[in-house]
């Protein structure tokens, strides 16, 4: 099991609408709610359009998470991204692992700790990079 967290702070708001545009298309979101009593229900998901307008820079719930073998995950980047104007609810954009590298570069994150069982961040990297020849 592998999970590496990303520093993402210095990101600017357009920078990471800028991100969820670019990416979308090449993976899927799922939702989160927090439902804050029984006669407030969870509001229905957002289009990309209304999560775009409501992402912003320095929210908590923005985050960058690269997992492998983790519980219920399929294999990934997962981006969190925490919206204005929906305070209890995030978005989460899941991207397939051939991506880390180029988000890394393209963003310049920096990895904040690695949770890593039998199997190192950089062995995963060299075997991805092996199974994504250009033949």
């Amino acid at each position: 099991m592998a999970e590496v967290f990303y520093d993402m702070p210095h990101l600017t708001t357009d920078q990471l609408r800028e991100l969820f545009t670019s990416y979308r298309k090449l993976g899927w979101i799922d939702f989160e709610y927090e439902v804050l009593d029984e006669n407030n229900p969870p509001i229905q998901p957002l289009s990309d359009a209304e999560i775009i307008l409501n992402i912003q820079a320095g929210d908590e719930k923005n985050y960058f998470v690269f997992m492998l073998n983790h519980e219920d995950e399929k294999d990934g980047v997962m981006i969190g991204f925490g919206l204005n104007y929906y305070e209890e609810f995030s978005v989460y954009l899941h991207l397939s692992p051939k991506y880390l590298k180029e988000l890394i570069d393209k963003y310049a994150l920096v990895s904040k700790g690695t949770n890593v069982e039998n199997l190192t961040i950089e062995q995963y990297l060299i075997g991805l990079n092996k199974d994504l020849s250009m033949n």
